[in-house]
């Protein structure tokens, strides 16, 4: 178990030290922190906690200090301070360089001397793996893919073919890139005819993607995930989509073909976006909140409807069906109302 001294930490992550030059091992919340545990305060409400906290030091603002006598490192953001020393305590594991003897290698593929490639991976013709590509079992990478350097393809990743990945990127288990886009041609019949998605997929560096998410290929042009984006686990992102550089995309959204979600986003678990819509920079979309037009100002925007036992629900949900009869009614009382008070 490696230790680092308290100003270890402060070299290499800055900040100021209060108190003792203490040994930390580790990185723990305030309740469960013991001996030799650093532990954080990014939030008033566990103040409290403080007082019972069995770590050896905190990370702390400037103006929470009085609140404990562990030695500290001070700091204006405790929570990404704590971020960066978790990576340094816990490193993720990497797997062993080399290609595994059940691997599926094509021989037009190119692969970096330092990729670990683990078994039953399959890589298709014209592939292109960076320096430090780490591959886990049973991924199948398509036909001329490109994948940047340092990025993490976890078990059972599926990449279909024409997609650029780019450096640093993280992609799941269960992660399918560039499957078929959902576009069709009704005939006169209503019979549906297959359009051909050839469009691909690109996605930029440090993106990471959860378990079990889809992004589909484009249809003449790539479906794009810019540079930071952080997708979380069961999201769909269908065809022709662009999500901007640093969104974030919470599980269980949905995202209906040819739309833009702008730059630093958020939008939240269970969201809905139809198809064709535009969606600005910095806009929130608050969980369960379906989107039918575009957004043009940043913002905060909810539609979710609360819930309530089901004899409410049943009694509410007969007056929303009557919604436009009750506008028209309360439009024309205001105008009877209006008229009466010009007569008066």
């Amino acid at each position: 178990m490696t230790k680092y001294k308290l100003s270890d930490l402060i070299a290499k992550f800055g900040g100021t030290l209060w108190g003792k030059d203490v040994d930390v091992s580790a990185v723990a919340p305030t309740k469960e922190a013991r001996s030799c545990d650093l532990t954080f305060l990014a939030d008033k409400k566990f103040i409290p906690e403080l007082a019972k906290c069995q770590a050896s030091a905190i990370i702390i603002r400037e103006n929470d200090k009085m609140h404990t006598d562990l030695p500290a490192i001070i700091t204006d953001d405790p929570l990404l301070y704590y971020c960066f020393v978790s990576k340094l305590f816990n490193p993720l594991p990497r797997l062993p360089i080399g290609i595994q003897k059940s691997a599926v290698i094509a021989g037009s593929a190119i692969i970096s001397d330092n990729c670990a490639i683990a078994d039953n991976v399959v890589v298709g013709n014209n592939v292109q793996l960076g320096e430090g590509c780490q591959i886990y079992p049973n991924v199948v990478i398509g036909d001329n893919v490109t994948i940047g350097k340092n990025t993490i393809i976890y078990p059972n990743v599926t990449i279909y073919a024409r997609v650029v990945i780019g450096d640093d990127c993280i992609l799941h288990s269960g992660v399918v890139i560039g499957s078929d886009g959902f576009g069709y041609a009704p005939d006169k019949q209503k019979r549906r005819h297959k359009i051909p998605q050839v469009g691909g997929v690109i996605i930029g560096n440090n993106v990471e993607i959860g378990a079990n998410s889809t992004i589909d290929c484009g249809t003449f042009s790539p479906t794009i995930i810019e540079d930071g984006v952080v997708i979380d686990n069961l999201v769909q992102v269908a065809h022709n989509c662009k999500i901007g550089a640093h969104a974030v995309l919470a599980a269980h959204v949905g995202i209906a073909g040819s739309t833009t979600i702008g730059k630093y986003c958020i939008i939240a678990g269970h969201s809905g976006i139809a198809d064709h819509i535009n969606i600005c920079d910095h806009a929130i979309i608050g969980a369960f909140t379906g989107i039918g037009k575009n957004i043009t100002t940043p913002d905060l925007y909810m539609a979710a409807y609360p819930f309530s036992n089901y004899k409410d629900y049943a009694k509410n949900a007969v007056h929303v069906r009557h919604l436009n009869e009750m506008h028209k009614r309360i439009k024309e009382l205001e105008d009877k109302i209006a008229k009466f008070s010009v007569q008066n």
